[in-house]
C-alpha cells in the first residue's frame, strides 16, 4: 500500500478544508446570511421533496402494479368468455338431426360419405356456424362411423376411425371423457405435435343427446386474431408487450404473428410457470420489464404482460420533474426572499460602513442617522460621538505637529548660519595674512548682503528670487575665495521670481557643487549654473556643474544624516526641511556619473504653498 499517497491525499483534502472555512469566514455578513437562509430552505425542501418524491414513487408503482392485475384479470376473462361461446356451439352440434343422421349411420360407403361431406358443407354448417367465419378458422368432425366432416380444412386423405384413434389428440379427448379440451396443436392431428404452424382448437368426443353414443372426434380451430382482439389494446399506453402462453411454454397469441409457436423466453417460462398469478422485474437483452401474469382457471393459459420500466416510471419521472420545478421555485423564491431580508437587516450596517469610510478618508464631519433605536441605531450614535472625539484630538495633534514642525525647520537653518559665518571668516583670516585688504572689503560687503537676506527679517520664508540672489552672494564670497577658479550664469523664469519658498535652500547644495564637483578639478574651469523655470503646478530649481561628477554610492552618502563633514550641513538638511515644509513628494533628485558633472534638481510648489 502506498502511504506516501495516502498521506498527501489527506493533506490535499485538509488544505482544501481550510480554503473552503476560510472563503466562508471572509463573507461578508450579508452574503454569510443569504447562503445561510438558502441552505437552511434548500436542505428543507429537498428533504421534504425526496421523501416525497420516494413515498410517490412507492404509491404510483403499488397503484400501477394494482391497476394492472385488475386488467388483466378483466381481460382473461373476456378471453374466457369468447372461447365458453365457441364451447357452446357442442350443443347446436349434437341437437342437430342432420348431424344425428350422419354421425349414427352405419354401412357407410366412400359415396354416400361424400354426400355426407356436401350436405354439411351446402346445410348444416350455415346453421349451426353461420356468422362465426371471423372466430373460426376452421371445423373438422372425425366420425366413429367413418364419416368425417370439415369445413375450410386444407386437403388430406380422409383418415379411417383406428388412425383418428391413433393421434394424441384423440387420446386427450378421450381421457376428458366427454368434457372440452382447449388445446394448441396443428390443424392435421396426424403431423405430430412437433410439426408445422398450430392452432387454437376446442376438441373433444361427441356425444349422442340422449345415448351418449359415441359419436366420434370434434375440433373447432379458433382464429388467433379473435383472441387477439381482446387485449391488442391492452396498456398500450405504456409500450406493453402482451401475448398468450399454453400450459407448455407455447405462445398462444402475440401482436409478432412471427412468435406464434414459438417458446417463451426461458426466464419467462420458469417464472409464469411457477405460480398461477404474480409479478416480477425481469431483464431481458438489455431492457428492463416490469412483467405481471394471470391463468385462466377455464384454459390453463398465461395472460402475460411485459411493461417496459422506463413506461412505468414516466408518470414517476413526470411526478419527479414537477417535484423539481417546484423546488427550483422554492429555491429561487428563497434565494430572493434571502436577499431582501439580509439587506434589510444589514442596510444599517453598510450605511454605517460608508460612513467609516468617509471618516477613513478624512471626512470627519461624517454623521450617520439610521432613524432605528435598535442596536444599530444606539451604534450609529456612539460612531457620531466618537468621530467628534477623534476631529478634536486630530485638530490639537495637527496644531502640535505645526509647532514641532516649525521648531525643527529653526533648527535645521540655525545649523546653517554659523557654518557659512565659520568658512567665510576662515577665509578672512587667511586673507589678512597675505594683506589683501581690497578682497577683504569686497568679501565683508558681500558677506553683510549674504546675511541680511539669511536673517530675512526674521521670517522663515522667502520668495525664490531671493533665494537665488542668497545663492548669487554665496558664489561671489568663493570667486573671492577661490581666486576666480569657476565662474557661473543664473537664468530665471520672471513667472517664478515672486513665488515663496522656505529660505537657504539653494545655497548649501551650490556649496557641495563647489566642495564636491569644482574644487577637486585639477586643471580645467569650474563652472556652476542656476536655473528656476516651472513645470506644470510645480517649480523646479536646477543646479548644474561641470565638476567631477558622483557615483550612486556618492550621491547616497551625501544625503545620509551621519556625514561630519561640511556636506553633512547641506544636501541632507535641505531635504529634510523641503519633506517638513511640503510633504514627500517635494525635495532634491541627484544625477551624475564620474567625470560628467552633476545636475541637481529641487523641487518645490508652484503656488501660495508656504
Amino acid at each position: 500500500m502506498n502511504y506516501s499517497m495516502m498521506g498527501k491525499t489527506d493533506t490535499m483534502g485538509a488544505n482544501d478544508m481550510t480554503r473552503m472555512t476560510s472563503l466562508i469566514m471572509n463573507l461578508k455578513l450579508r452574503n454569510k446570511l443569504i447562503v445561510s437562509f438558502v441552505l437552511l430552505i434548500v436542505l428543507s425542501t429537498l428533504s421534504i421533496g425526496w421523501i416525497s418524491y420516494l413515498e410517490l414513487k412507492r404509491a404510483i408503482v403499488s397503484e400501477i402494479g394494482q391497476s394492472i392485475r385488475e386488467t388483466l384479470e378483466q381481460t382473461m376473462q373476456n378471453i374466457d368468455y369468447k372461447l365458453r361461446d365457441i364451447d357452446d356451439l357442442y350443443v347446436k352440434v349434437i341437437a342437430s338431426k342432420e348431424m344425428q343422421a350422419m354421425l349414427e349411420a352405419t354401412d357407410v360407403t366412400p359415396k354416400i360419405s361424400q354426400a355426407y361431406m356436401t350436405n354439411f358443407y351446402d346445410a348444416v354448417y350455415p346453421v349451426i356456424f353461420g356468422g362465426r367465419s371471423e372466430q373460426l378458422q376452421s371445423v373438422v368432425i372425425y366420425g366413429a362411423n367413418g364419416v368425417n366432416l370439415s369445413y375450410n380444412m386444407p386437403p388430406a386423405p380422409n383418415p379411417s376411425p383406428s388412425e383418428v384413434e391413433t393421434t394424441s389428440v384423440f387420446r386427450q379427448a378421450e381421457a376428458a371423457r366427454g368434457k372440452s379440451q382447449w388445446m394448441f396443436t396443428n390443424q392435421n392431428i396426424f403431423a405430430g405435435d412437433k410439426q408445422g404452424p398450430k392452432t387454437i382448437s376446442n376438441v373433444r368426443k361427441a356425444l349422442a343427446l340422449l345415448t351418449f353414443k359415441d359419436w366420434g372426434l370434434m375440433m373447432l380451430n379458433v382464429r388467433e386474431s379473435y383472441i387477439y382482439e381482446s387485449y391488442k389494446n391492452l396498456i398500450s399506453d405504456m409500450k406493453a408487450v402482451t401475448y398468450i402462453a399454453d400450459p407448455n411454454g407455447l405462445i398462444v397469441s402475440h401482436a409478432d404473428k412471427s412468435l406464434l409457436s414459438t417458446a417463451v423466453d426461458p426466464q419467462i417460462k420458469a417464472l409464469i410457470m411457477s405460480q398461477p398469478k404474480g409479478s416480477a422485474i425481469v431483464r431481458l437483452e438489455g431492457t428492463t420489464y416490469s412483467v405481471h401474469f394471470i391463468t385462466s382457471d377455464y384454459t390453463g393459459w398465461k395472460l402475460v404482460t411485459m411493461i417496459p420500466e422506463s413506461s412505468i416510471y414516466k408518470n414517476i419521472n413526470m411526478a419527479g420533474n414537477t417535484i423539481m420545478t417546484i423546488f427550483a421555485a422554492t429555491v429561487t423564491l428563497a434565494v430572493i426572499f434571502s436577499v431582501a431580508i439580509s439587506s434589510g437587516i444589514t442596510l444599517p450596517l453598510r450605511k454605517l460602513l460608508r460612513h467609516i469610510k468617509r471618516v477613513r478618508d478624512g471626512n470627519m464631519d461624517a454623521k450617520v442617522h439610521l432613524g432605528t433605536q435598535e442596536e444599530f441605531g444606539q451604534l450609529s450614535e456612539s460612531f457620531n460621538e466618537m468621530t467628534e472625539e477623534i476631529k478634536a484630538l486630530i485638530a490639537k495633534v495637527r496644531e502640535d505637529e505645526k509647532q514641532i514642525r516649525e521648531a525643527e525647520l529653526r533648527a535645521l537653518q540655525s545649523q546653517i548660519k554659523p557654518h557659512i559665518l565659520y568658512n567665510t571668516l576662515d577665509t578672512i583670516y587667511w586673507m589678512t595674512k597675505t594683506k589683501e585688504y581690497d578682497e577683504i572689503g569686497e568679501m565683508t560687503t558681500v558677506l553683510a548682503q549674504f546675511f541680511r537676506l539669511s536673517l530675512n527679517k526674521g521670517s522663515e520664508t522667502t520668495t525664490v528670487a531671493k533665494e537665488i540672489e542668497h545663492a548669487k552672494h554665496y558664489l561671489d564670497i568663493q570667486k573671492l575665495q577661490y581666486k576666480d577658479k569657476f565662474d557661473y550664469g543664473i537664468e530665471m523664469d520672471e513667472s517664478v521670481r515672486d513665488v515663496p519658498c522656505i529660505k537657504l535652500i539653494l545655497q548649501p547644495i551650490v556649496e557641495n557643487a563647489l566642495l564636491h564637483g569644482i574644487r577637486r578639478m585639477k586643471y580645467e574651469r569650474g563652472h556652476v549654473s542656476i536655473e528656476a523655470r516651472r513645470s506644470g503646478e510645480k517649480i523646479v530649481l536646477t543646479i548644474r556643474d561641470n565638476g567631477v561628477g558622483m557615483d550612486s554610492g556618492q550621491i547616497a552618502d551625501i544625503l545620509q544624516q551621519q556625514r561630519s563633514d561640511s556636506a553633512g550641513y547641506g544636501a541632507y538638511n535641505v531635504q529634510e526641511r523641503l519633506h517638513l515644509a511640503y510633504g514627500k513628494e517635494y525635495g532634491i533628485r541627484y544625477e551624475s556619473e564620474p567625470g560628467e558633472g552633476t545636475v541637481v534638481q529641487i523641487t518645490i510648489p508652484g503656488g501660495h504653498h508656504v
